[in-house]
């Protein structure tokens, strides 16, 4: 829930006035909640945490469609177990590494969740299946172990996902309680996620729409090196939402927001702008640290945080401020990616879009490995002729990028 606003200031700069607003989004005790926000209005939607186990990309996440993350904050955890479905009868984790077989989600992209956060076997492997670029079917090929908040095991095929509906399997180690279950993608339009409940065999329509939102209040699991997972609490990006970290600085009021560098990175807030004190018990909070969110009306705003409150009250303290907007010069349309064709293809893929100057085109492979890179020096409508025929057959995401605007479009190779 979101408690009241502290105090307002406003101020005028250039002949704008601005307001300076203290807030504060509370997950409730023991982060009982995740709560979307949105920046221009504070308005927030609070959703229990506990009530899922599995969330599938709907329409919201864009190219990474075929996404399946966990709830990794609740206590799910996912193994991979086998590269082969035949072995579904005979599954036994006597001796089975399960510290090497872990999989997380991605805290970096929405796009990236736990059942594909593994080395690609091939150029169209998806993570829990392949794809066929004859049929446009994703098949699972692996099978993984789930265990559940409650503490209970399952296995788990994701058989397919076919003309926007996921097909899956769970059931015990043991292949009693199989349930087969599907999520279709169209149940929930303009949202970024469908979910699914495995200790409630249902499907759940929880999350508010895309558009609804800038930030995520949440708690999730991240990946502190070596192989050390850990749960934390923090702030996560909507994927359409571009974020700057600035630190340090002498003065977090007055920091510029132009020239910043803004990413699509999703934790770029995160989490670690505050450190548990063990002299006083208390979080201090990082004074020389400032972020920037761009949202997609292209409305920039200044986000200090000032307070947390621990899991004792799940409050996220912080202020917030409009310090501009990218202007209409720099409208997204700009560098929008109009047409690619053709695609599939074998050899070549004639790109037509709107660019700025320098627009940086790049290829990158399922790994995230970039495969061609060139930068355009044109203004206005734009086409440029990629030859592709030295690459591998597989998916590859195309991506244009300008200083202020980044446009992907997933490509086939064949």
């Amino acid at each position: 829930m979101r408690r009241n606003l502290l105090f307002i200031t406003a101020f005028i700069t250039g002949g704008y006035a601005f307001a300076q607003i203290t807030d504060t989004v509370s997950m409730g005790t023991g982060y009982t909640n995740e709560n979307y926000y949105m920046l221009d209005n504070s308005n927030e939607v609070a959703i229990t945490r506990n009530d899922w186990d599995l969330a599938f990309a709907s329409d919201g996440v864009g190219f990474g469609s075929s996404t399946i993350r966990i709830n990794g904050s609740m206590g799910t955890e996912l193994y991979k177990y086998s590269n082969s479905i035949g072995d579904w009868a005979t599954v036994d984790t006597t001796g089975f590494t399960w510290s090497n077989n872990q999989l997380i989600n991605s805290d970096t992209s929405w796009t990236t969740g736990a059942f594909e956060n593994t080395a690609p076997a091939s150029g169209f492997d998806l993570g829990w299946g392949t794809y066929s670029q004859i049929t446009h079917v994703v098949t699972g090929d692996r099978i993984f172990i789930l265990k559940l908040a409650n503490g209970d095991y399952k296995k788990m095929i994701v058989n397919s996902l076919i003309s926007g509906v996921y097909s899956f399997q769970y059931a015990d180690l043991n292949g009693s309680n199989l349930v087969n279950a599907t999520v279709t993608k169209s149940n929930y339009s303009g949202k970024n996620f469908g979910y699914y409940s495995i200790q409630n065999d249902t499907a759940l329509d929880r999350e508010p729409a895309s558009t609804s939102w800038d930030l995520l209040f949440t708690k999730y699991v991240t990946d502190l090196g070596a192989g050390t997972y850990y749960g934390v609490s923090g702030v996560l990006a909507n994927i359409n939402v571009k974020l700057a970290q600035v630190y340090p600085v002498n003065d977090v009021n007055i920091e510029p927001y132009t020239g910043q560098n803004y990413t699509f990175d999703i934790g770029t807030i995160g989490y670690d702008w505050k450190s548990f004190n063990m002299s006083t018990f208390q979080y201090d909070i990082e004074d020389s640290l400032v972020f920037f969110a761009e949202i997609p009306n292209e409305d920039v705003y200044r986000i200090i945080f000032t307070g947390f409150g621990g899991s004792s009250t799940g409050d996220f303290i912080f202020t917030k401020e409009l310090v501009g907007t990218v202007g209409i010069e720099n409208d997204v349309k700009k560098d929008k990616i109009l047409n690619v064709y053709p695609n599939p293809t074998t050899s070549a893929i004639n790109l037509t879009f709107i660019s700025d100057d320098n627009t940086h085109i790049a290829l990158y492979d399922v790994t995230g490995k970039q495969v061609f890179t060139k930068t355009s020096s044109n203004t206005g409508l734009t086409q440029e002729k990629i030859n592709v025929s030295n690459l591998k057959k597989g998916i590859y995401f195309l991506m244009l990028t300008t200083a202020k605007n980044k446009s992907t479009q997933k490509i086939i190779i064949k």
